[in-house]
């Protein structure tokens, strides 16, 4: 049987009248094609247009709104300015401080600003600094704001803007397979001993999160921006090709001497992209999931996998499995994730299904606030 289409499950609900109100979202990370990125950003698409806010125009990830004069003038026509924080502002890097300087600029321009779905580690005065001029800021997890807070910031607690999506809904009734899926890791070190965990267990699978897919399987035509600002400048978002095709996967670990056909197919699975819905049934579907991606993570909680996660480059992962009372299913060895991934109660489940109700109210919250600061 053939299930629903799942992108058409995540447009149910929208709002019919047409927004009135203009932003600019800056860091559109559904450039990229990491699947769980494509999610975020058709979430703040879909629930800024629910409060009567349409996107007119988005700067995409690792591209400096800064160069952009067409841009600033925009961002300074708009009614509210969005930043999406995703894993950037951490340890101050390039990266971090351009994302943060849309404060002082949007303070000085007198139009509203809010930095959202952020992480928030190990930054120093200056970024603060920057940081203060927001009119509001929303960080995924208490572990970030804390961070925050430590410097003087006013920062709320809003998880994951994944979890507020419905694109797992076709999949509910879909049978489980008697299988684990692995997928990499950002630390190189710890996804080669991932690998190596996972090739000797006969019913290990490995996932690459990134889509082949050029647009955005989640974004409907009616909330596309009509620009993206690449580097080389806007672009026309209906018609510009995302990165799509096949990723370099990860290079640790998948030349080891031992199991040297199992560590073939790993290389190839975790090398590989595939669409979009075959991903997500991927997560949906198996007995559970080591998710060394923060977002295998939170689609795991949407479809009720049981699961283990690895830590990442920041304190992200174990900050929202601390929020949702789930400390307990962060293993920092492969080996033993493996072995706790077989194992998931009814009190886990409940959990993590209470803490996905409350990421939707808060997030539902949020963007209503949003409007509310607009011009």
């Amino acid at each position: 049987m053939r299930l629903p289409n799942a992108r058409a499950i995540e447009l149910i609900g929208g709002r019919k009248e047409e927004p009135i109100k203009k932003a600019i979202l800056i860091n559109d990370t559904s450039t990229k094609p990491h699947i769980g990125c494509r999610i975020v950003v058709a979430r703040i698409l879909a629930m800024a247009a629910d409060v009567g806010i349409q996107v007119t125009a988005t700067a995409s990830v690792h591209t400096d709104w800064r160069r952009h004069d067409a841009l600033k003038q925009q961002m300074r026509e708009a009614d509210v300015v969005i930043v999406n924080g995703e894993g950037t502002l951490h340890h101050s890097t390039p990266a971090a401080r351009a994302l943060a300087a849309v404060g002082p600029f949007c303070r000085d321009a007198q139009v509203p600003a809010v930095l959202i779905n952020s992480v928030y580690q190990d930054n120093d005065a200056d970024l603060a600094e920057d940081c203060r001029a927001f009119d509001r800021i929303f960080v995924r997890e208490s572990r970030s704001a804390g961070f925050a807070r430590e410097q003087g910031l006013s920062a709320e607690v809003v998880p994951d803007l994944t979890l507020t999506s419905s694109v797992m809904g076709p999949f509910a009734s879909a049978s489980r397979r008697d299988r684990i899926v692995m997928t990499d890791n950002a630390n190189l070190p710890l996804s080669a001993r991932m690998v190596d965990a996972g090739v000797v267990e006969p019913d290990v699978s490995f996932l690459n999160l990134n889509t082949h897919e050029p647009q955005s399987y989640f974004v409907p035509p009616a909330h596309k921006p009509a620009q993206v600002f690449l580097e080389t400048g806007p672009t026309d978002s209906s018609t510009y090709k995302r990165l799509s095709g096949w990723s370099r996967g990860i290079k640790a670990g998948l030349s080891g001497r031992s199991q040297p056909f199992r560590r073939a197919r790993a290389a190839y699975d975790l090398r590989r992209t595939r669409g979009a819905e075959e991903i997500l049934c991927e997560i949906a579907t198996p007995r559970g999931l080591i998710a060394g991606r923060f977002h295998a993570m939170c689609l795991a909680m949407l479809a009720e996998t049981p699961f283990v996660a690895l830590p990442s480059n920041t304190l992200k992962t174990q900050g929202l499995l601390r929020d949702a009372g789930l400390s307990h299913r962060l293993a920092e060895d492969p080996v033993v994730a493996l072995r706790l991934v077989r194992n998931w109660s009814d009190q886990e489940r409940d959990r993590t299904a209470r803490f996905v109700a409350r990421a939707r109210t808060d997030a539902f919250a949020m963007f209503r606030e949003i409007a509310s600061l607009t011009r």
